[in-house]
């Protein structure tokens, strides 16, 4: 029965890390490159990874998420899995928290965390300890999987909902920090397939490329990637460029890319079925609707 299947099947997901260009990665495929593969925790999912440098040291930003726990929250490790708690004036609002996007601007760190249950896209800046949030970009919306990107001086936002996760939404502001106005071409895709943003975006010789979550066939279920071939404020066009698909020892899905340089991780998946996940996951329900919470790590 599906409801059963519901219950006991269960995602597990892990971080890999692959030491070259983005665009190189998604060309030739996962199966070309030796993967590094991360196990920092013993939770069900370190996902949704970003990767960034400071200070010549490089870290991962990623969700960390456990039903034993409740909502997920955003966990910061280098490669050798030291924690740091970058993300600890977000985590410590109660709800879920996950996508932390990170990108640089004018040599400043940020990131924007999706926090859907607030209902807004915040602005996060790195201060030299933590980030703290600086702006609302915007508001009124169960915002998901956001990014932007900077091109010919204009900032262009893309996100969806968790009402509408696969309708495509555009914006664009003329700085960072800026009023952003909904594009005339949005929303811009409103497909299972490619809908939902996987990463941020790709750019190479002048060159953008959308990642998106294919989950056609199952969440998560590998990546589309989108040949971005006409972008200003007033157009908006792109075309399918390739397909990234999972592989061993996580091949039952892959849904994020992201990269910082010449560095690319991936989060991958292997769906694990038991009974006791059953409890597990209404307990996990309890604790959401309730408002309770289990902190991952204690000080």
């Amino acid at each position: 029965m599906k409801w059963v299947v519901k219950f006991t099947d269960q995602d597990f997901w892990r971080i890999g890390l692959i030491r070259e260009n983005p665009l190189d990665v998604i060309i030739n495929g996962l199966n070309t490159y030796d993967i590094h593969w991360f196990n920092f925790t013993d939770k069900d999912f370190e996902a949704d990874p970003f990767i960034f440098t400071l200070n010549s040291k490089d870290y991962i930003a990623y969700e960390i998420f456990d039903y034993s726990h409740g909502n997920g929250k955003i966990e910061c490790v280098d490669f050798n899995g030291k924690r740091y708690d970058f993300f600890e004036n977000v985590n410590k609002i109660v709800g879920h928290k996950s996508f932390p996007f990170i990108f640089e601007e004018e040599n400043e760190l940020y990131s924007i965390i999706e926090t859907s249950d607030l209902h807004e896209i915040s602005l996060y800046k790195f201060n030299g300890i933590k980030f703290e949030k600086i702006k609302t970009l915007l508001s009124g919306g169960k915002y998901i999987d956001t990014c932007i990107k900077k091109v010919d001086g204009v900032f262009y936002l893309f996100t969806s909902t968790s009402d509408e996760p696969f309708k495509q939404k555009l914006f664009f502001a003329d700085t960072l920090l800026g009023d952003y106005q909904p594009h005339p071409c949005s929303p811009i895709a409103n497909d299972k397939a490619f809908g939902r943003n996987g990463g941020p975006i790709v750019d190479r010789d002048n060159n953008y490329y959308r990642i998106c979550q294919n989950c056609a066939v199952t969440y998560g279920g590998s990546l589309k990637v989108m040949h971005i071939t006409k972008l200003s404020k007033t157009v908006y066009a792109e075309e399918f460029f390739k397909d990234v698909m999972p592989v061993a020892p996580f091949s039952d899905g892959i849904h994020t890319l992201s990269y910082w340089g010449n560095m690319t991780v991936i989060d991958s998946k292997n769906i694990l079925s038991k009974y006791s996940n059953i409890y597990r996951k209404i307990n996990y329900l309890a604790m959401v609707k309730f408002g309770k919470e289990i902190p991952y790590f204690s000080k």
